[in-house]
């Protein structure tokens, strides 16, 4: 049986239940992490403090949100899941794969350029075609979060139908970093967090956040091992929200 309630800030909480003789309560010595690739950085110190406090290994896959949540429907082994949005948890639920589902954090969008050749764009302008030369780079628009956030904000603007044909999509949001590092775009939309962990972007214009959805990271429970769900407990804790703000991302109350 399966429950859903919304919480009061408008976000949902998913939460699944199911009969005592599906339980599985012997514990593991491993816990299996799948994590969108934009939180590696702060989930790499977390783990590592987990890992020395707890005495449990804790295995990682980073990728895109969308990646992940197709292989975790597909059968892959993952004990908890942080998705870059709430669609992919959602996606996962409906799939019947989650115990447990909480928002955990949230992020903004921002524009990059690499660091070597900065450039200022005007966030107000009526087009942003003819602020730079080269290509933009994001996350597939279609499916990957920091993408889809991004089509917002750029039909927000009214840019959408001027820059189509200039986009590149990625995988995920940090192949995008790199593109933009690398100077093989001009421009990319990443999240902020993604911008501040980098020394080869600099920030070309930052964008509000009533332009597109809220950026809402759950954290989510994916089977019923006693270490999955202190695991899932811990990445909610005040110890793991201080170092989620150290990042710069916000924790959702």
């Amino acid at each position: 049986m399966t429950k859903f309630s919304l919480m009061a800030c408008g976000v949902l909480l998913l939460t699944a239940c199911h009969d005592d003789k599906n339980a599985t309560s012997a514990p593991t010595d491993t816990i299996t992490l799948y994590a969108a690739i934009s939180v590696s950085d702060v989930m790499n110190e977390l783990i590592k403090d987990y890992e020395t406090t707890h005495h449990t290994k804790v295995n990682v896959s980073y990728a895109g949100s969308s990646t992940l949540a197709k292989q975790i429907e597909q059968g892959a082994g993952a004990d908890v899941f942080v998705s870059a949005d709430m669609d992919w948890a959602e996606y996962l639920v409906k799939a019947d794969k989650v115990q447990a589902s909480t928002p955990l954090l949230k992020n903004r969008l921002v524009l990059i350029h690499p660091k070597n050749t900065p450039i200022t764009i005007d966030m107000t302008a009526q087009t942003l075609n003819g602020q730079f030369d080269g290509k933009l780079c994001t996350g597939q628009t279609d499916s990957v979060p920091v993408g889809k956030y991004a089509k917002q904000v750029l039909t927000a603007k009214n840019w959408w139908q001027g820059i189509q044909g200039r986009l590149v999509e990625t995988a995920d949001v940090r192949t995008a970093l790199n593109f933009v590092a690398r100077g093989e775009c001009t421009l990319g939309i990443v999240y902020a967090t993604d911008a501040k962990m980098s020394d080869e972007a600099g920030i070309a214009g930052e964008f509000t956040t009533t332009d597109h959805a809220p950026i809402v990271y759950p954290v989510v429970q994916l089977t019923q091992s006693a270490n999955a769900h202190a695991f899932y407990d811990y990445l909610q804790s005040n110890t793991a929200k201080t170092v989620y703000k150290k990042y710069g991302f916000d924790v959702v109350e």
